[in-house]
């Protein structure tokens, strides 16, 4: 994993250490497990970003908890969804009549979220929760929908901890503001 000491000049700040990222993590398995004290829960990781927090977070948990993959592409426009949501690989657990928690690294709109709730909703599990490690500030509420938010966070882009900004910074190991000079499209010089 990578100490944001090697990439300082890329991040604008780091928002979390990794202890307070582990520390979080495992109080939110603690938390799910006292809302399913007795099921095993399905948690449903969304690829990328949150494969290393699906993981931990199932470390963590204090009793079995069986963990499906799901990865899906958001569509949007100079950084603002357009609510357009594409399937790029389907949940291979049946989750008929089992406790759903659908996990993401980070919640910016809610839009990619409310998708999968109502996809999920589809295949009749006995209840679905949502467990994100980050949440920003204008993210929509899910109604009738338990969330469990590790940290909300401000305006960003950000990486580490399994978040990325074009295949880089996921093995960082804190979660860290990107620079916006790292953001910006590189620039073509003519001569």
């Amino acid at each position: 994993m990578v100490e944001a000491i090697h990439v300082a000049d890329d991040l604008e700040a780091v928002i979390l250490t990794e202890e307070q990222i582990l520390a979080r993590v495992a109080a939110l398995a603690a938390e799910l497990h006292d809302h399913y004290p007795t099921t095993v829960p399905v948690l449903v990781g969304v690829l990328g970003g949150a494969a290393t927090f699906t993981v931990d977070l199932a470390r963590a948990y204090p009793a079995q908890v069986e963990v499906g993959w799901m990865a899906v592409k958001s569509y949007s426009t100079r950084n603002r969804a357009s609510g357009s949501v594409r399937l790029l690989k389907d949940l291979d657990v049946d989750i008929t009549d089992r406790d759903v928690v659908i996990v993401d690294g980070v919640i910016d709109t809610g839009l990619t979220m409310s998708w999968l709730i109502a996809n999920l909703a589809q295949r009749a599990p006995r209840s679905i929760a949502v467990c994100a490690l980050l949440r920003k500030p204008e993210t929509a509420r899910f109604a009738d929908t338990p969330t469990y938010v590790g940290f909300d966070i401000g305006p960003g882009l950000i990486v580490g901890y399994g978040l990325d900004h074009n295949g880089h910074y996921r093995n960082l190991r804190c979660a860290a503001v990107l620079a916006p000079h790292i953001q910006e499209p590189a620039v073509r010089k003519t001569a």
